[in-house]
């Protein structure tokens, strides 16, 4: 790819990020929720019991900033953090009640986002786009 499209796509990359991370801070009962919490929490929900090395890994964050957040959402009592036994340094995370009952009532908002970010996009589009993203993701 020429330096002048990867330049394009870079651009275009970051200013959907920015439009995403705009539309996405979340007023809840909780208090206000950032997009990375939110998914964070959906993470720790989809894989119970995933280590907070894990998490971290799968974010693609800094440790401490990702430890920060795990122990915020602890001390809410959205999950619960249980030290390994083999493994004193290791901590394991699974999603509270509470955390459920938030994802939950988050999740009409989080589609209505979505929904608006895609409207100009036909179904094949998205179908297509989203193969894409999670082929970056890899």
């Amino acid at each position: 790819m020429s330096d002048v499209n990867t330049r394009h796509v870079c651009r275009h990359i970051y200013l959907l990020n920015a439009k995403i991370d705009h539309l996405t801070s979340f007023e809840t009962s909780e208090g206000r929720m950032s997009r990375e919490q939110v998914y964070m929490l959906e993470t720790i929900a989809e894989e119970p019991n995933i280590t907070q090395k894990q998490l971290i890994a799968r974010m693609k964050k800094e440790q401490t900033a990702i430890s920060r957040a795990i122990q915020r959402m602890a001390d809410s009592n959205l999950i619960s953090k249980t030290q390994s036994r083999e493994d004193l340094r290791a901590f394991y995370l699974k999603i509270s009640e509470k955390g459920l009952r938030l994802i939950d009532e988050l999740h009409d908002e989080i589609c209505e986002i979505t929904d608006e970010l895609l409207k100009d996009l036909s179904m094949d589009e998205v179908k297509h786009l989203t193969h894409i993203l999670e082929k970056l993701h890899r």
